[in-house]
């Protein structure tokens, strides 16, 4: 979307791992930067039932001037889909 990039891919762990770009590109300032990894742990961290993949979180321009509120909708989209993809893949 036009917030982020959320990136999935199996890993060899036991658990969901989470990885985080948020480029000065993306935010500016540190304390927006900031911000925007603290959504994103957050998403990650209270999404349930996350397989055991490696997702990447990529912020796009956008992200910095959004409301947390759109920002954590974003997010549980992208890692919901991601979830799907998942299931759709281990059971065929």
């Amino acid at each position: 979307d036009s917030f982020f990039t959320v990136l999935g891919r199996p890993n060899d762990a036991e658990a969901a791992r989470l990885g985080l770009t948020i480029s000065r590109r993306a935010a500016k300032r540190a304390v927006d930067r900031n911000r925007l990894k603290r959504i994103a742990r957050e998403a990650f961290r209270t999404t349930a039932g996350l397989p055991a993949w490696d997702f990447v979180v990529l912020a796009k321009p956008l992200a910095a001037a959004t409301e947390s509120r759109s920002l954590r909708r974003s997010l549980d989209g992208h890692f919901e889909r991601l979830k799907q993809k998942a299931s759709v893949m281990r059971h065929g």
